[in-house]
């Protein structure tokens, strides 16, 4: 079995990332072009945005892209799991729950070090659509504490959105 790595994307990764967007993401199949620009342009919003690689055998085999929400400084910190994609033949290899665990568990640390203001956890968010019912098994296995939410966005497709909080014990923290 070959050891696969999770690790944030570097700069060098984006060629592969944006391939891999192009061949899972519809509105990129036909213009590999845009998909690059789209990667490009997300991940050079670091911190706003940060993008995780999955790594097999020295080849990035999928990726997941986190939006911060609402500020770098919150008590209660949120992002969103904006984009998970995996080429066909990397599908079924449990890449995904080690991509989600791995990311998840950095950015919790990231936040431990960047916002003093943390009280209790971070949230994890994830939006699906409602008729994709592989994603939202997939998602709920990792986002435990279910639907929480729906919306309707971009046309008529309905959305539902899971979530889960990981804690962060911190010392309580004295205000000016």
């Amino acid at each position: 079995m070959n050891e696969r790595i999770i690790r944030r994307a570097r700069e060098e990764d984006i060629p592969r990332i944006a391939r891999i967007n192009a061949e899972v993401f519809l509105g990129d199949r036909a213009h590999p072009e845009s998909a690059h620009l789209w990667v490009d342009s997300w991940f050079n919003a670091f911190p706003l945005y940060q993008y995780f690689v999955a790594e097999a055998e020295g080849a990035v085999v999928g990726y997941a892209g986190w939006q911060v929400h609402g500020g770098f400084h919150r008590a209660e910190p949120v992002f969103e799991l904006d984009q998970i994609g995996f080429p066909k033949s990397e599908q079924g290899k449990g890449i995904g729950p080690d991509l989600l665990r791995t990311s998840m568990r950095t950015l919790v640390d990231w936040v431990k070090e960047t916002n003093d203001r943390v009280e209790s956890h971070v949230t994890f968010v994830v939006w699906a659509y409602a008729f994709n019912f592989n994603a939202i098994t997939a998602y709920a296995r990792e986002f435990g504490e279910g639907v929480q939410g729906s919306r309707t966005q971009f046309g008529n497709r309905a959305e539902l959105m899971l979530r889960c909080r990981f804690p962060v014990i911190r010392p309580v923290r004295n205000e000016p």
